[in-house]
């Protein structure tokens, strides 16, 4: 073989071996960036697992006016005799209470009277706040798997109408009180309780009260479907 022909068997060879390496460097990359993006994936869908896991566990809280460590250290109660005395006062409202128990009443509502509505306030924007987290999460795994989207599949939708219809309750929790409030002030004003205006105020608490039965049956439903997904 002469020289010539020596260089270019050595040349093909050569373009070969290029050709070869490049291939398997190829095949290398792409198996290594593939291993990455399941490891994204992976750690992504661990991710919604858990913030769904906190989600429900909100929603379970919520579905019995509950809450969690957070809410109860921040959220307190008055006492079981102030919260009993209360109840019992507000009972008695409308069969006209004298000044004295008006007093005592007023009193109570100022430290027991919210109770309900702030714990009821602080878990729906927790709720809104993981639902948030959760949707990033979602869109990020949308990205990851190059669709368009998958909110259908992690019911997105359906948590944010359920978030949505948890803040109109709680909307609804904070003008209970603040009609309970401004009864009570009246009554002590001086107001009857056959007045035409204390009577205007007590409708408008019993339509509230009926609208807040409402949403609470519309968010059972949507928390019936949610934590059986």
């Amino acid at each position: 073989m002469n020289s010539e022909s020596k260089n270019e068997w050595f040349n093909s060879k050569n373009a070969i071996v290029l050709i070869l390496g490049a291939l398997v460097m190829y095949l290398v990359s792409t198996s290594l960036v593939e291993s990455r993006f399941r490891d994204i994936e992976n750690s992504t869908r661990a991710h919604i697992a858990e913030q769904e896991s906190l989600m429900i566990a909100i929603a379970e809280a919520s579905s019995r006016n509950g809450a969690d460590t957070v809410i109860e250290l921040n959220v307190r109660d008055c006492s079981i005799y102030e919260r009993s005395s209360l109840d019992n006062l507000l009972d008695q409202l409308n069969n006209g209470l004298n000044n004295t128990k008006l007093v005592e009443l007023e009193r109570l509502f100022g430290r027991c009277g919210s109770f309900f509505s702030d714990r009821k306030s602080m878990i729906s924007s927790r709720l809104n706040r993981e639902i948030e987290v959760y949707d990033d999460y979602v869109d990020q795994l949308s990205l990851i798997l190059g669709e368009d989207s998958i909110d259908s599949e992690f019911k997105v939708n359906e948590w944010s109408e359920f978030a949505e219809i948890e803040t109109k309750t709680s909307a609804l929790f904070a003008e209970l009180v603040v009609i309970q409030d401004t009864i009570i002030t009246s009554l002590l004003d001086g107001k009857s309780p056959n007045s035409d205006e204390i009577l205007t105020i007590s409708q408008d608490a019993v339509e509230i009260s009926e609208t807040i039965s409402v949403t609470t049956q519309q968010a059972a439903k949507i928390r019936t479907e949610l934590l059986s997904f």
